[in-house]
């Protein structure tokens, strides 16, 4: 059955018509062997961004990670047509806040967005994060990504437009000229 729903975002803001299509959408923790779907919208998330060549992520790291406990996984699934999305979530700790959670990525196939998995996949997210005593969520969007910023702000999430995001590389952690002796002895 398809019904038709129209979302309100904000006062003024609305986006018509959202097809909803699958009843049979449930979540739950991914396991070992979901790492090879999950590695597949990790690839299609980062064509999506621009970026396909940085990813150097494995199955087998994911695996690996997921069993020391670096990560959960939220998966959303249709008995009809298998994993179509995922949260990504680890914790991270604030010095002005203690613990926070960190929504690594949400991943909803491109041709099931708009269909309330990503709004279930979030509020997973918020759960997880409330589970583990997290004093907040935080995550990224692309600048230019103005259907997600949409999103998050219309359910309410602060968009930082004060904050940039800073990185280093493994590379450029490895090629870093320290100028003091080094406090941790090198894992190489």
């Amino acid at each position: 059955m398809i019904s038709r729903v129209a979302l309100k975002i904000r006062e003024g803001a609305t986006f018509g018509i959202v097809k909803v299509y699958f009843k049979d959408v449930s979540l739950r923790w991914a396991d070992n062997s979901d790492f090879p779907r999950v590695f597949e919208l990790i690839k299609e998330l980062a064509e999506f961004e621009r970026a396909p060549l940085e990813v150097t992520v494995s199955v087998k790291t994911l695996q690996a990670d997921h069993a020391a406990g670096h990560f959960v996984c939220i998966l959303a699934e249709s008995a009809s047509q298998g994993i179509l999305g995922m949260a990504l979530c680890h914790r991270r700790y604030s010095t002005w806040k203690g613990l926070t959670g960190h929504l690594e990525d949400l991943i909803v196939q491109e041709k099931y967005r708009g269909q309330g998995i990503g709004r279930r996949l979030l509020e997973a997210s918020i759960q997880w994060a409330e589970s583990i005593g997290a004093q907040r969520l935080h995550w990224e969007v692309l600048d230019w990504n103005q259907p997600a910023i949409d999103f998050y702000e219309g359910v309410g999430a602060q968009v930082l437009r004060d904050w940039y995001p800073c990185r280093l590389t493994a590379a450029d952690m490895a090629a870093f000229p320290f100028t003091y002796p080094r406090f941790i002895a090198s894992a190489s």
